[in-house]
């Protein structure tokens, strides 16, 4: 009994300590974030003097069973600790300082965390916080500005569209300009496939074109690197002159599972619009003319006013809302249709995204996963861009030697395009040319003759106001939005599987592994009646691209303590690519039934139906090897070398590379001042692969003679095949791109003033291109090694942390980069055009930078001055001269980040400095007289001389501008717009005088953040926190472009610069986000 009550005594005692024990804990949660308010993932939360703690998820939030009394340590690699003593708190939201003393952590090409300072080689880190912040869309238009030497171009404001970018210059001609992207730790396909076959139109004119980086959704990523030069992306070989971007996704973390969920909205609008004219009528000679298409006719002003007169007596236009149009007789009405028709084709975009993710996990397994949607419609009413990601990474600790993990996504995307450019079925064509004088509302009905037959779904444009011809010359802006399609639909999916075994504390092996499936469906239809020969009678396309890329590296990386003072880390492994493409495209012309059904049936005939089949495939492997040496913790020197195969070159070749840093703080300089030093060099090879299937002259079928009066189609007489105008290439070797830089990285203060400065300077030979041959060879082009081209360059990069205050930081950032090009040989050629079509063109001339406009201009005298006629006019040259030169003279991005407590304030501006622009739609317009520039109305106060050669007397009031260029002032009439060399097409202009300076200054990124949280949120809402920003994007842009913003590229994704006609325009955009942190 005595015994039983020591039990029943000691069994109380229990109890009452396990409830004293939960009466006095409690769970604490809370955020934890930098010195900007940025979340910090994988922060350590613990109990001082206990083994206890937990892990931030991605977005800074933690939750930990504590008592009171207790100090909760928190701590960040690169931060200082900060320790707090629990005194009644519910919620802690704390923020670290940077600890000056530590290094920063950078990743290098193969996936592998380094020290920045023990690096040779330059590269840029882009806070991913910076890059989602900023709210676009796609990837890399987050990037601009935010890194020396890197150029971003947008091509166009379309949803989805992809960009430019360019890593230290141009690096190629007529390849592939972007950079290899390395998502962690193999490649990624970055195709933008702009092809022939599927009805989209080319380069020079039709739908913009995604790139694949667009599948990624920004908000999964946990670091962005840009690897600029040779030395850091060597062992990569034949895929990375271009520079080398390495993504890294995220990863849980472990703890209990964190959830979070952003919500943005985001309104778009028209960043710059062309001054449109509304005081001329349509037609010709100061006569209104209802079919002309210039809008050179009568003063709107002068005319009666009230109805126009009609002919109702023969054919006539019923518009779908039952409107009639009739023939005018007499043109009465001073009603104007600009802004009406601007509405009718434009419209305030909208994106709306939102993001899920949950992670969490413990020490042996981690998983990350996450949700987004976004939807976007376009700026352009008809256009739109929706994609669906879908995300899991897990890691798996099996034991101490053996490491599992595994990253999959998921992409689906559907994009509608609408046409643009030169192209007389796009949009902005279309509505640019429209007279002031017409309205585009009613753009299809039914067209009746004066016999009284009927034409259904008859398209109405300016050029055929009643409908009365099949082909309206130019679409109706309505028509291109509401009745042509043109629908991308692409699913994607990758998979990274990577295994990694530690037998003991100095080896580490890898076998990383990557599959990349994506396949891209395109539709493209054209109704009967639009515009163009080749779309008049109706078309339809549609191409199935399949795109599969398989890749596997074998890795192992060792660390040796070679003496006391002297180690070696060794990495050494074996990477196999395989690369397929394959394209299936089918079109059906001259449709038998006015139909919009989306199918084969709309004409059978074999003539009517065409089917192409491309194919490429690509195979590479590597060997390559990497020696890091650390001497005397000061002295930092890197070897590399990759030996490479490829299908596409004829043997094996080394890419070798060898950097070295410096610290000289360490032992040579010490200074109160001077925080660190540390000099570096670098040199490397890498190269560009040449295109498959060129090593044999290869046959084609399908062609035709059209040089006969009756042409010859092959098909027409059972088919046949022909050797290809191509002669095949046995000796094919890869470009190859030399490069050597030197440069110092400085901290002052503390480490709170930093200063980079890279000097580097590149040769590409071997350059691949297509050049002519003599036609006794019985070929007419042959593709090989035959160009050369330089760059060389400087870039700088400044920090300040100008206050660090508890409850008041500021920092700002700096960078700035210069490139000068030059291309070297051509082969003999003279030029290579880079924008095939265009009358002005980007292109390839030896002795100059990559991508000089070229075109007719104006005759100079050896002063430069103008060689006038006899009327004091320019003449133009006899052939085509360099016009301008679209790289810029510098570039630089400046950042200014200011913290208040809970309030955050980011800017991003970026400057561009000089340059050339040719916007040729202002060029054309001049001769159709839609803009402000044509349509001045003066009257003369002294006689002047047109470019016909007639006199225009004092007093006489006219249409027109008054120049003097050089010879006396002279009028600039129709008759120099319209006919003469100061507007329109083909190479009879002057085309120097529509080249502008494309300078500009934009604001890249404005937004303010407020950090909402406290005790009320955790236990009502059972949310750590709540984010609430405000961003503007692109608000502010300053150039000398009337109407049209100079990044603006007619060409797309490519080589070709400094071209606009009739290119779809960019945006400006004011976002709203809300991130809920549970």
């Amino acid at each position: 009994m005595k015994h039983l009550s020591k039990r029943l005594i000691l069994s109380l005692c229990f109890c009452l300590s396990l409830f004293a024990q939960q009466a006095f804990s409690q769970t604490i949660s809370g955020n934890v974030t930098d010195e900007a308010g940025v979340p910090l993932p994988a922060a350590n939360v613990i109990i001082e003097g206990t083994s206890i703690g937990v892990s931030t998820d991605f977005d800074g939030n933690f939750q930990i069973q504590v008592e009171q009394g207790q100090v909760l340590q928190f701590s960040f690699i690169g931060y200082m600790t900060k320790n707090i003593t629990l005194e009644g708190q519910d919620t802690i939201n704390i923020s670290l300082e940077p600890d000056n003393q530590l290094e920063e952590v950078v990743v290098t090409s193969l996936g592998f965390k380094v020290l920045r300072d023990q690096q040779g080689s330059t590269s840029s880190v882009v806070s991913t916080n910076a890059v989602v912040r900023s709210g676009e869309p796609t990837l890399l238009n987050s990037l601009s500005g935010k890194a020396a030497g890197v150029q971003i171009r947008r091509v166009s404001g379309d949803p989805g569209a992809g960009s430019t970018i360019r890593i230290r210059g141009a690096n190629t001609i007529s390849g592939a300009s972007d950079p290899l992207f390395i998502v962690d730790g193999v490649p990624m396909n970055n195709s933008s496939n702009y092809n022939s076959g599927d009805g989209r139109g080319s380069r020079a004119g039709g739908v913009s074109n995604g790139s694949r980086i667009n599948d990624i959704n920004p908000s999964d990523i946990a670091s962005i690197e840009v690897l600029k030069g040779a030395s850091a992306a060597a062992v990569w070989g034949s895929r990375a002159a271009n520079g080398v971007v390495v993504i890294r996704t995220k990863e849980g973390q472990s703890g209990d599972a964190k959830i979070t969920f952003s919500s943005s909205y985001s309104f778009d609008e028209v960043s710059e619009k062309i001054p449109m004219q509304d005081t001329w009528g349509q037609g010709r000679g100061g006569v209104y003319g209802a079919t002309r298409a210039e809008s050179w006719g009568d003063y709107i002003a002068d005319r009666a006013g009230g109805a126009d007169t009609f002919n109702t007596s023969g054919q006539f236009f019923t518009a779908q809302d039952g409107s009639l149009y009739y023939p005018i007789t007499a043109k009465n009405s001073r009603e104007t249709f600009v802004d009406k028709n601007w509405d009718n084709a434009m419209q305030t975009g909208a994106i709306f995204q939102n993001d899920f993710t949950i992670s969490g996990g413990s020490e042996g397994q981690k998983y990350f996963f996450s949700l987004s949607n976004l939807s976007q419609e376009g700026i352009i009413i008809g256009s739109a861009y929706d994609r669906t990601n879908l995300r899991f990474n897990y890691n798996a600790k099996l034991n101490d030697v053996i490491s599992l993990s595994n990253k999959i996504a998921y992409t689906y995307s559907v994009s509608d395009r609408i046409q643009g450019s030169s192209n007389t079925a796009g949009i902005m064509l279309g509505l640019l040319r429209t007279p002031a004088d017409f309205d585009n509302t009613d753009y299809i009905g039914t067209y009746t003759s004066s016999s009284g037959e009927e034409t259904l779904n008859r398209q109405r444009s300016y050029r055929r106001y009643l409908g009365n011809s099949q082909n309206p010359s130019y679409n109706n802006p309505g028509w291109t939005v509401n009745e042509q399609t043109s629908r991308a639909t692409v699913n994607r999916f990758t998979a990274t599987p990577e295994i990694t075994i530690t037998p003991n504390n100095w080896l580490k092996i890898i076998g990383r592994g990557n599959i990349d499936f994506a396949d891209d469906r395109r539709t493209t239809l054209y109704p009967i009646g639009s515009a163009g020969s080749a779309f008049n009678n109706g078309a339809f396309f549609e191409s199935e691209i399949a795109q599969r890329q398989y890749s596997f590296d074998l890795i192992g990386r060792a660390t040796t303590e070679l003496t006391s003072d002297i180690s070696l880390t060794s990495t050494v492994g074996w990477s196999l690519n395989d690369r397929q493409y394959n394209r299936n495209s089918g079109s059906v012309t001259g449709f038998l039934v006015d139909s919009q059904k989306q199918t084969t049936s709309l004409n059978s005939a074999a003539e009517a139906t065409s089917f192409q089949n491309f194919r490429t495939f690509r195979r590479s492997n590597r060997g390559y090897a990497v020696l890091n040496f650390d001497i005397f913790d000061q002295l930092f020197v890197n070897f590399s070398g990759g030996l490479e195969s490829s299908s596409t070159v004829n043997g094996t070749f080394f890419y070798p590379s060898v950097d070295a840093a410096w610290n000289f703080t360490e032992s040579v300089l010490e200074s109160s001042v001077l925080s660190f030093g540390k000099l570096r060099a670098s040199w490397g090879q890498v190269g560009v692969q040449p295109s498959p299937h060129q090593f044999q002259t290869l046959a084609e079928g399908g062609f035709s003679y059209s040089s006969y009066s009756d042409p010859i189609d092959i098909d027409s007489f059972g088919g046949g095949f022909r050797l290809d105008n191509n002669l095949g290439n046995p000796n094919l070797e890869p470009e190859i791109k030399t490069e050597w830089e030197i440069g110092t990285d400085l901290r002052f203060f503390d480490n709170d003033l930093t200063f980079c400065l890279t000097y580097y300077d590149n040769k590409i030979e071997g350059i691949l291109l297509d050049v002519n041959l003599s036609p006794s060879s019985g070929f007419s082009t042959q593709y090989g090694n035959f160009g050369s081209m330089t760059n060389n360059g400087i870039e700088l990069d400044l920090g300040w942390n100008a206050i660090k205050k508890e409850d008041f930081k500021l920092s700002t950032s700096l960078n700035w980069s210069k490139n000068t090009n030059e291309v070297t040989d051509l082969f003999g050629t003279e030029t290579i055009n880079l924008s095939p079509g265009a009358s002005a063109s980007s292109r390839a001339i030896v002795g100059q930078q990559l991508g000089v406009l070229f075109g007719t201009g104006s005759q100079t005298n050896p002063d430069g001055s103008f060689l006038l006629d006899a009327n004091g006019f320019p003449q133009i040259t006899p052939s085509p001269v360099i016009l301008g030169d679209p790289n810029p003279d510098w570039r630089a991005g400046l950042g200014f980040n200011l913290n208040y407590k809970k309030l955050s304030l980011n800017v991003v501006v970026e400057h561009s400095e000089g340059g050339d622009f040719m916007p040729r739609t202002l060029w054309v317009l001049h001769r159709f007289g839609t803009t402000e520039a044509t349509s001045n109305r003066v009257t003369l106060s002294q006689d002047l001389v047109n470019y016909r050669g007639n006199t225009v007397t004092a007093g006489t009031t006219v249409r027109g501008n008054i120049k003097d260029f050089g010879g006396g002032q002279v009028l600039l009439d129709e008759n120099w717009y319209r006919t003469g060399i100061g507007g329109g097409f083909g190479d009879n202009q002057a085309y120097n005088f529509g080249v502008y300076d494309a300078t500009f200054t934009k604001v890249r990124e404005l937004s303010l953040s407020y950090l909402l949280d406290g005790d009320g949120l955790n236990s009502i809402l059972g949310l750590d926190n709540i984010r609430l920003t405000a961003t503007a994007r692109n608000l502010i842009n300053i150039n000398n472009v009337p109407g049209i913003d100079p990044e603006t590229n007619q060409y797309g994704v490519g080589n070709a610069l400094g071209l606009d006609y009739f290119t779809n325009p960019q945006t400006k955009s004011v976002l709203f986000t809300a991130a809920f942190n549970f």
